[in-house]
């Protein structure tokens, strides 16, 4: 998939997080053999690929791959094969995709497509695949399941903002049930919430939120959770001036996770939802017993 005629071709850009700080900590010898280690195992997933290293600049390669497909296959496995030390934490890489037509000279190549794959990898952070949109729209079914919309942006040469997705290659990440599959299903909407309840995807828009939506362990709830220390209603979703408003009036509260930010818990308060993170009912949400409820807000672009 992804291959549209000989000029056309995915781009990668991948590079390595935190370079700089592995210089100051090891010193130059020593943290130019893990990084060129590194990167000698990434130039050899690319090629196991059918892909073609362009060039190493510093602690980054840029490569070629005729395929979308194949481009998300060696980026996925770049980020879990890790270069380990004794004195150093894994070496993350951060990965920019993008795929279009290209010009190639002199064992180079250029044009738009190199400029917005080097976008994509600008704005991955340590440990993400970053690409667009339309990259994704050529993978495969089971390669689109695990993207996500990430943000949009804009990028030299073009007029408007493009989405850009991130590509989910962690086991049990939180936020694979947003896939860009259902992204494009409400892609109509302006606001849209993805909630993961009992191993199944629910989608709300803000259309859809003209009542509050409840959750507890009372089969009358419009969303009914197996969980040992939640209330019978235990807590309300509204939407409410443009945002997700989680409302509890339950005994034990409620534990909510946003993003990276600190655990916040609620007792008979409400919270605005934002991001993605994870909602846990009664008790702690790292608890071995809890019924996690993962969330996922989007945005239209």
């Amino acid at each position: 998939m992804g291959s549209l005629s000989d000029n056309h071709c995915a781009i990668m850009f991948a590079d390595i997080a935190g370079s700089t700080r592995l210089y100051k900590q090891l010193g130059d010898d020593k943290a130019e053999l893990l990084i060129s280690t590194r990167l000698d195992i990434m130039c050899d997933i690319t090629a196991n690929n059918n892909g073609r290293v362009i060039k190493k600049i510093g602690d980054e390669i840029m490569c070629q791959f005729p395929t979308a497909e194949d481009a998300a296959l060696a980026a996925t496995e770049m980020h879990i094969k890790k270069v380990t030390s004794d004195t150093v934490e894994p070496l993350n890489i951060r990965v920019g995709l993008h795929y279009g037509n290209i010009i190639a000279r002199d064992n180079d190549i250029f044009g738009d497509a190199v400029n917005i794959a080097a976008r994509m990898a600008a704005i991955a952070k340590a440990n993400q695949s970053i690409t667009t949109e339309g990259f994704v729209r050529l993978l495969s079914s089971e390669s689109k399941s695990k993207t996500r919309l990430f943000d949009s942006a804009r990028v030299k040469g073009i007029d408007e903002e493009i989405k850009i997705y991130q590509i989910l290659w962690e086991e049990g990440n939180v936020t694979t049930f947003a896939t860009a599959h259902h992204i494009l299903q409400v892609s109509q909407a302006n606001l849209s919430i993805v909630l993961m309840v009992n191993s199944e995807e629910r989608f709300y828009t803000d259309s859809d939120m003209n009542t509050a939506i409840s959750i507890g362990r009372d089969d009358a709830c419009d969303i009914t959770v197996d969980a040992k220390f939640a209330s019978r209603s235990h807590v309300d979703l509204e939407f409410r001036r443009g945002k997700f408003v989680l409302l509890d009036h339950s005994t034990n509260g409620t534990y909510v996770k946003l993003n990276d930010q600190n655990d916040i818990f609620i007792r008979r308060e409400e919270l605005p939802l934002i991001g993605e993170g994870h909602i846990s009912l009664g008790e702690d949400y790292r608890s071995e017993n809890t019924n996690n409820i993962y969330f996922s807000i989007l945005q239209k672009q």
